[in-house]
């Protein structure tokens, strides 16, 4: 099975009463739609904040969730000096605590940074002997091999592997390359 390749950049996914505290009554507006049914880049974007050092530009992606993500680079972490652990989306235990800042305000978030695990997200029936949950690994078309890949399965998944730039970059993938499952 042919896996379209999805690169992510830092971003983040917030709650409603931290958008509000960062942009106030301004709406969170579609840039572009993701493949992910539903899911959008916004045209609106926060600066972060650890150890007085900042990163400015970091797009916020839509909906709004009920929990405050922010999804890093390997290299954002180093700089900024925090534990952003490599995890699955939403488990944020003990992770690094950020300051955010929009437009409207700033406020402080807690144990909200991490490094995303690879993952694919496979529509519900695809391949029914691949178990939510479970860990793969992918191969490239250049034959490279990627372990631990995480698997997402819902009947609301598209088929798409997700990767960020760092990790895509190692690996020589582009978006919308495709990878199949080992």
């Amino acid at each position: 099975m042919k896996i379209p390749v999805g690169i992510s950049n830092h971003h983040a996914h917030l709650t409603k009463e931290v958008y509000v505290a960062l942009f106030g009554d301004e709406p969170l507006t579609i840039k572009r739609n993701l493949k992910q049914p539903g899911e959008y880049a916004s045209n609106q974007k926060i600066t972060i904040e650890a150890n007085n050092k900042q990163i400015e530009n970091i797009r916020v992606v839509g909906p709004l969730r009920n929990y405050t993500q922010v999804e890093l680079l390997e290299e954002d972490a180093e700089y900024l000096q925090i534990n952003a652990p490599l995890r699955d989306s939403g488990d944020l235990k003990e992770s690094s605590d950020l300051i955010l800042k929009g437009p409207k305000g700033l406020t402080i978030v807690k144990e909200c940074a991490i490094i995303a695990n690879r993952h694919i997200h496979l529509p519900k029936n695809l391949q029914p002997n691949i178990e939510d949950k479970s860990i793969v690994c992918v191969k490239t078309k250049e034959n490279k091999i990627i372990n631990n890949v995480h698997i997402k399965i819902s009947e609301n998944y598209e088929l798409e592997f997700h990767i960020n730039k760092d990790d895509a970059m190692n690996f020589n993938l582009q978006n919308g390359e495709e990878v199949e499952i080992c």
